[in-house]
């Protein structure tokens, strides 16, 4: 039976452009229904001219919280009244939460990725890491990589310059983890506990961004693309036994991560879980 909306249910939502493609809607309210919480999610399409306007809204209207979703994730953090410290580092804000008017920020896309680690039971303390790719998505792996302890970390993309750009900018925030831009040999040259994708390279086609055959050691290997389930870079890490996951766990853990900084509640990650798969599917 549908929760029939009133004047005391909660909202929350998505902002971005577009955002007709989320699967958050699915995950949240069904774990809004498993807690039998008065509380609905819904999607807001949101142009970037309109960011101001829309975090006004919010504070008007008195959305309860918001995901923040692509291109908005850095261009909402002036008009918002407190970043944690690890999305302020990251300059990328995902999650926002509305008391009482006051808006404060955090960024779940850090710690779901570490969360989701846990299907690898990899730790990145004290470990040698190589990421693909110097994205949005890149960031968010190497914020969350280094404030857990990673040692070193390799960064390796196709256009130099944004790797180096990512070093300069990652080793003034986490000073304690060694970063370094390089090339794809240098990382097939090297001991890696864990090499991580972030490019969209085998979401479309049956290309891999590594030959894992012709890597010196790879102890873990993580895709954090989630659609097809397993791209090439994964099956050939099954033929070698490299125990590898997609980025499937990253995208539910940065929602129950979001969920539990809303409400203070655990989210029902079962739940949101069987809702994620079953989109996938």
């Amino acid at each position: 039976m549908t929760k029939i909306i009133s004047g005391t249910t909660r909202i929350y939502g998505i902002i971005g452009y577009p955002v007709e493609h989320s699967f958050s809607p699915r995950m949240h309210n069904a774990a809004f229904s498993a807690l039998k919480m008065d509380a609905r999610y819904l999607a807001f399409p949101v142009k970037q001219e309109q960011v101001q306007q829309a975090l006004e809204g919010i504070r008007v209207l008195n959305i309860s919280g918001v995901n923040v979703t692509v291109p908005h994730k850095s261009s909402v953090i002036p008009y918002l009244d407190e970043v944690t410290p690890l999305a302020k580092k990251l300059g990328a804000v995902n999650t926002i939460l509305n008391v009482e008017g006051r808006l404060s920020g955090t960024n779940t896309d850090i710690s779901g990725f570490v969360r989701s680690l846990g299907a690898l039971k990899f730790s990145p303390k004290n470990k040698n890491v190589a990421v693909l790719g110097a994205g949005g998505s890149a960031r968010a792996v190497l914020a969350g990589l280094a404030d857990a302890g990673a040692s070193r970390i390799l960064i390796h993309n196709r256009t130099a310059g944004r790797a180096e750009s990512l070093v300069t900018e990652f080793s003034h925030n986490f000073p304690e983890t060694q970063l370094t831009a390089v090339s794809l040999q240098t990382v097939q040259d090297s001991n890696l506990d864990l090499l991580v994708n972030t490019t969209t390279v085998g979401m479309e086609s049956d290309e891999s961004p590594l030959d894992l055959s012709q890597c010196v050691k790879i102890e873990h290997v993580l895709d954090l693309i989630y659609s097809p389930a397993k791209t090439r870079l994964l099956s050939q890490a099954e033929e070698l036994s490299i125990p590898a996951v997609n980025g499937s766990g990253m995208l539910l853990y940065q929602g129950c991560d979001a969920f539990t900084f809303w409400t203070g509640k655990p989210a029902p990650e079962n739940v949101m879980r069987e809702q994620l798969l079953n989109l996938l599917e």
